[in-house]
């Protein structure tokens, strides 16, 4: 379950609101990666809320497979998201700015977290919560740029016990990001990619609101980050 938080505190960064290997398009100039990174830092402050469908793929190296999972996901800044997978294993996430909730409907069990201790550490929540900025946390390695699309291949600054590197992928004309990848120090690989965008919509504080099913176990770790 933890890593399933982690997942997708890393993801909050990558909508804008969070492996070694070369890549197959030539490096820019120091001064062209200046002005890309600067441009999507740009689009994410200018960005309030976000809304989109998504698929994710995970590899897990230990079982050499590739699991697949779809949904949906809102994001309110500072410090609201609701991630809702549909299939194949359902399960909803809900962050009200200070709680983290995470439902499993098929187990019948809601975990309550403290959104605070995600935020503690040097992540990309910070990116949720509407502080920081991306050349504060991470380093950029390279910025690429392929057909329709722009790569940035960026290091944590700060040693992080899980992340090894993460991939942000935007469009060329507007500098959106439209999905992500990233790598554990594990091996294990998880790509997410975005459809049927919408920023700045009007999204209700309700729709962060969380309400506890009656026939859900609740395990409550707010006392215990």
């Amino acid at each position: 379950m933890l890593s399933i938080i982690r997942n997708l505190a890393y993801l909050t960064l990558f909508v804008g609101l969070l492996q070694a290997g070369p890549l197959a398009a030539p490096a820019w100039a120091v001064s062209d990666e200046e002005k890309v990174i600067l441009a999507i830092q740009k689009k994410y402050e200018e960005t309030v809320t976000f809304r989109a469908a998504f698929v994710q793929k995970s590899y897990v190296k230990m079982m050499n497979q590739t699991l697949e999972a779809k949904g949906e996901v809102e994001i309110k800044k500072p410090g609201r998201m609701k991630w809702v997978y549909n299939a194949p294993d359902p399960q909803v996430l809900v962050s009200d700015r200070k709680i983290l909730w995470l439902y499993l409907p098929e187990e019948r069990q809601v975990t309550k977290m403290a959104l605070e201790g995600i935020y503690s550490s040097n992540t990309p929540a910070l990116f949720l919560a509407g502080r920081g900025k991306l050349t504060d946390s991470f380093d950029v390695m390279r910025v690429v740029r392929e057909t329709g699309e722009t790569t940035l291949v960026l290091a944590p600054k700060q040693e992080d016990q899980t992340l090894e590197k993460l991939l942000l992928h935007t469009e060329n004309k507007n500098f959106q990001i439209v999905g992500s990848t990233v790598y554990d120090k594990l091996g294990n690989r998880t790509e997410m990619r975005f459809q049927n965008i919408q920023i700045n919509i009007d999204i209700p504080d309700s729709a962060f609101q969380f309400q506890i099913p009656a026939d859900a176990e609740l395990l409550d770790y707010t006392g215990n980050p």
